[in-house]
């Protein structure tokens, strides 16, 4: 009857509202935040090099409306080379794929003391290297596997519970999230439940779409809830190999968390795009204006979006990059304050000439 499809829809709406109220992504709801990779063991010189207090001096004055930073375990997703200790590799594996200094948890650490929230990027594959074998180092995978095989454990165990286990235990309530790249290489659960034995309250998503992925017409993507163990969607846009991350396809996904949002089947709505034509480097696409309308429609929804840009040289956020993240941080700013009932604060750059497309290329060989 039309009382019982009624009754049924407001059934449905409870438990939406419910998921959304208990969901450990909910502090993203309506808000953005950056990621850049940092060099691992691969690039080790860059590693021992890397200055954390030049980075922070960039970050530090995004936080007035940037609430998290994405920062990477793994080498991008090379599950072979990692930017944090782990014992199980150095001990049994490859000296070569774990760092003495231990230059994730001194980012880590500066980030959280900022108020930052920290997101860490994990490659489901670990040292099995399912992928691109070739780019681990020489012998390490055979003696990966055969250390999982001496322990009982197949390799997605021995990711999860010896890899994944060490860092979450090692750093706590210190991380506020996971992004686990290349998920169906993984134990989706048994990574959820490895990477929530520091803080339980850890908000999860995987790179991976149950069923595999849908497209609309254009060929974009279709944002959606991709595996029941998520909190917010992975929003990875349409891959960069076929479309741009700036092509106006991927706005789809701002569109379904406007019209169907923010909580997708229980998935918080989530975007992770490039700022430039690759994950790791290249000419930044994005116009301040786009990029500027595309965080605030996402905002404005309750959703969130966050910001891949490249380190230039390894080091620093290049300037194309980090001024538009400025622009985003002020014209979020004041969307916030208006909304609270403050005043607005005049935008000094509004009327600057927009030649983001134009800027050399920033440098990066790390693959994401």
């Amino acid at each position: 009857t039309h009382k019982d499809t009624h009754n049924n829809a407001l059934d449905f709406v409870q438990i939406e509202q419910k998921m959304a109220e208990d969901n450990p992504a909910k502090w993203m709801e309506g808000n953005w935040g950056v990621r850049f990779l940092l060099p691992g063991m691969r690039n080790r010189k860059k590693l021992d090099q890397f200055n954390v207090e030049n980075v922070m001096q960039q970050l530090r004055p995004l936080k007035s409306t940037c609430k998290w930073v994405q920062i990477n375990a793994s080498q991008g997703a090379n599950g072979a080379y990692y930017t944090t200790p782990v014992s199980v590799l150095s001990e049994h594996v490859s000296k070569e794929s774990v760092p003495e200094r231990d230059l994730f948890g001194e980012v880590l650490d500066a980030l959280v003391e900022e108020g930052f929230k920290v997101i860490v990027y994990f490659a489901s594959e670990g040292p099995t290297m399912c992928s691109h074998e070739e780019d681990a180092p020489p012998g390490s995978i055979k003696k990966w596997k055969d250390y999982c095989t001496s322990r009982n454990m197949t390799y997605e165990e021995g990711v999860a519970k010896l890899v994944v286990r060490e860092i979450s235990m090692r750093y706590g309530k210190k991380i506020s999230g996971w992004w686990f790249d290349h998920a169906k290489y993984g134990d989706i659960e048994l990574l959820a439940k490895e990477a929530r034995r520091g803080n339980a309250g850890a908000a999860l998503t995987f790179n991976h779409m149950e069923g595999g992925y849908d497209y609309f017409p254009n060929g974009s993507r279709v944002l959606k809830r991709g595996t029941s163990a998520e909190d917010y969607t992975c929003g990875h846009p349409t891959p960069l190999v076929q479309r741009p991350p700036d092509w106006d396809g991927n706005a789809t996904m701002i569109r379904r968390i406007e019209n169907s949002g923010p909580y997708l089947q229980g998935s918080l709505g989530h975007m992770f795009i490039p700022m430039q034509e690759k994950w790791y480097g290249g000419k930044p696409c994005f116009t301040k204006a786009k990029i500027t309308d595309w965080t605030l429609r996402v905002v404005k929804a309750g959703g969130a979006i966050t910001w891949a840009t490249a380190l230039e040289d390894k080091k620093v956020i290049p300037e194309k990059q980090l001024r538009q993240l400025e622009k985003i941080n002020r014209v979020v700013g004041r969307w916030k304050k208006r909304e609270e009932g403050g005043d607005e604060e005049e935008d000094t750059d509004d009327e600057e000439e927009d030649t983001d497309n134009e800027e050399e290329e920033a440098e990066g060989k790390d693959e994401l």
